[in-house]
């Protein structure tokens, strides 16, 4: 099976302290999941609004709902020379994102015209802006999940309870939407890549010391939010509430 890459070969390799990752599942290239991957045909127009330091972080897990779901679509924010995007998918545009006043997701939304569903791909702050200053999110409803499992996620800290990674937040949502069995499928092979991604950091595969490495990586985080903070800070777009 043939995929289309999600990152174009000129961009950054992925951020992995010097070890080839395969741009499609971020994975070492010796544990590259793609070849394993299913692709899923769903009515549901998912489009992921990805902040721009995502597009080099191994442990982004945007890149496999392009990789898992047809006609995924991937833009890129955050940029200081932002390029020109094309029109969305013709549709009903709702906001994943838990704002105040956003109802819940159900499966009566995927009666009627197909569904553009935009979910944003990054951290807290970075969700929440892209809610707030994204262009594409202009007019579309805000819609949040109901309470579900807690995340199977655990290769970053959460920002509060409850919160779930992109793939998880994406699967639950067409689980409403198209039905359980895109659900399970889409879990299935994300516990497969949080279980390799796991291996990799804590057995010592790449390099010794689990507990410091996961130490830096934490702090190696911490620094480059702050550093995309002071930057957002300077590009033009409204204040948050």
């Amino acid at each position: 099976m043939t995929f289309v890459p999600l990152q174009p070969p000129d961009l950054p390799p992925i951020r992995a302290r010097g070890t080839p990752r395969c741009r499609g599942c971020g994975l070492p290239q010796e544990m590259c999941l793609c070849g394993a991957l299913p692709r899923l045909s769903v009515r549901t127009r998912v489009v992921l609004l990805t902040h721009r330091i995502e597009r080099t972080r191994s442990t982004n897990t945007g890149r496999l709902v392009a990789r898992l779901l047809e006609g995924a679509e991937v833009r890129v924010r955050g940029e200081v020379a932002p390029q020109p995007r094309s029109p969305l998918p013709e549709g009903r545009r709702l906001m994943l994102f838990p704002s105040p006043g956003a109802r819940a997701l159900s499966p009566d939304d995927a009666r009627g015209e197909p569904v553009v569903l935009l979910v944003p791909d990054g951290n807290w702050n970075q969700a929440r802006r892209a809610f707030h200053r994204d262009p594409d999110a202009r007019g579309a409803e805000p819609v949040t999940l109901p309470e579900g499992a807690p995340s199977r996620y655990g290769l970053r800290r959460a920002p509060h309870e409850g919160a779930l990674s992109t793939l998880e937040a994406v699967a639950r949502a067409l689980g409403l939407l198209e039905g359980a069995a895109v659900e399970r499928r889409m879990m299935e092979a994300f516990d497969v890549w949080v279980h390799r991604a796991t291996c990799v950091r804590l057995t010592g595969k790449l390099d010794a010391g689990a507990a410091a490495r996961r130490e830096e990586e934490e702090e190696e985080e911490e620094e480059e939010e702050g550093a995309e903070a002071a930057l957002d800070r300077d590009l033009p777009g409204p204040e948050d509430p």
